[in-house]
């Protein structure tokens, strides 16, 4: 190749190259006039944001603020109903603050729970006990109370000489179900509280109540100087009647000692299953005479009492174990330690007996008639008032039967086969 020739192709390959140079350079320059152009704009663009002016969200109609505060109202309503935790606090709330929220002088509330009939009634005039809806002035909007779609009552709203608002008559589709469901709620606690401290056999307290009830009755003793008698029973051979007549004849059999001392004793007074035939009896604000009265008379009435079961007729003799508290006996257990000491002296004495170990054994003869004298016997709760054992109704255990005819005070002389010692100790 002659120089000529090498010269002319290396000016060509410079050509090329120089070519190639001038297209990247002109890429390049697009790219960076773009970046320019896109930065400027957005610039311009955030400039331009900050004078705008952010338009405000439109104030509430009125209207719709008392909205809110009404729907505001029935949820511290429902609220307050939940956690009312008794029966008289749900009538408080639904007497009080029902009226109020929903803008009337007087709401009224009659509903059959469980075996229980309520009347809540908001205004202190109106005659407790007494069906406004039947009895009662004025005009009602009456709403349906339902549980599952069972009524167990009605809620009656006082109308006047107008109607209710709409508002008021869509916010009672909630109140209503609320109140329904408060009552129900109750009735299930009462019955849970009833079966956890009533025994359904016999529908005398649990153990675990009758202690409970013991130890607030000597705690009230004590303020008072008053004395508590404790009496633990125990039905003779009672294990024979299971085995020859079976458990089901023993239970017939405890049945009926129950609804024995349910006719025998005092509302006030304790009467507790203790074990499986053993039963505590309290007697506040009673002494000694008055514990042996008592004694005697349930001995012979329990003796008295006949079961049926089957073809057979069953009758059972009780011993009893009696002791006094003094100001200074708060323990339940010191007590009732006394008092099985008493009762196993009369086990031991031949059972169908009456034996009393006191504290202090110098403070009772050591042996006395069989036939006490009468004495006062204190009565705490009003002699004017119904028994509630006479008739079904409101607070009755469902374990109380309905032929209970009342109580019959345990003063009759007791019979010549009572046999009734002072134990020493």
């Amino acid at each position: 190749m002659t120089p000529s020739d090498l010269l002319a192709s290396l000016a060509a390959g410079l050509a090329s190259v120089a070519g190639y140079a001038a297209v990247l350079v002109t890429i390049m320059l697009v790219v960076l006039v773009a970046a320019v152009v896109r930065y400027r704009a957005r610039k311009r663009a955030a400039v331009n944001t900050e004078h705008v002016p952010i338009p405000s969200e439109p104030a509430p109609a009125e209207g719709d603020i008392d909205a809110v505060s009404w729907e505001q109202r029935i949820l511290a309503f429902a609220l307050e109903l939940r956690r009312s935790a008794s029966r008289q606090r749900v009538h408080q709330v639904i007497a009080q603050k029902l009226p109020l929220l929903l803008g009337v002088e007087r709401v009224w509330v009659v509903a059959r729970v469980g075996d229980r009939r309520q009347v809540i009634m908001s205004h202190h005039g109106d005659a407790l006990g007494v069906n406004p809806l039947i009895s009662g002035d004025g005009e009602w909007a009456t709403f349906p109370l339902k549980i599952s779609d069972r009524a167990i009552g009605i809620l009656g709203v006082d109308i006047g000489q107008r109607t209710l608002p709409p508002r008021t008559r869509r916010a009672m589709a909630t109140i209503a179900p609320l109140v329904a469901e408060s009552l129900h709620t109750l009735d299930m606690i009462s019955q849970l509280r009833e079966l956890s401290s009533v025994d359904q056999l016999t529908g005398c307290a649990t153990r675990q109540s009758g202690l409970q009830r013991l130890q607030a009755e000597l705690t009230r003793a004590h303020r008072a100087s008053r004395e508590v008698a404790i009496l633990l029973l125990d039905l003779d051979y009672f294990k024979s009647i299971n085995d020859r007549f079976g458990h089901h004849c023993g239970d017939a059999v405890l049945t009926a000692i129950g609804r024995t001392l349910l006719q025998t004793l005092r509302v006030s007074d304790i009467r507790c299953r203790w074990g499986g035939e053993e039963f505590l009896v309290v007697l506040p604000e009673a002494g000694i005479e008055q514990a042996k009265r008592v004694a005697v008379t349930l001995a012979r009435r329990i003796a008295e009492t006949l079961t049926h079961c089957d073809s057979a007729r069953i009758s059972v003799t009780t011993s009893v174990g009696i002791t006094i508290s003094s100001r200074d006996d708060e323990d339940p257990d010191v007590l009732l330690a006394r008092a099985d000491k008493a009762l196993y002296r009369a086990k031991t004495d031949g059972r169908n007996c009456v034996r009393i170990l006191l504290r202090d054994p110098a403070a009772t003869p050591a042996s006395f008639s069989a036939q006490p004298t009468a004495s006062a016997f204190l009565e705490r709760r009003d002699a004017q008032r119904t028994d509630r054992r006479q008739h079904p109704g409101f607070g009755r255990r469902k374990t109380d039967v309905t032929e209970v005819a009342g109580p019959t005070p345990p003063t009759e002389a007791a019979g010549p086969d009572t046999d009734v010692r002072s134990t020493p100790a």
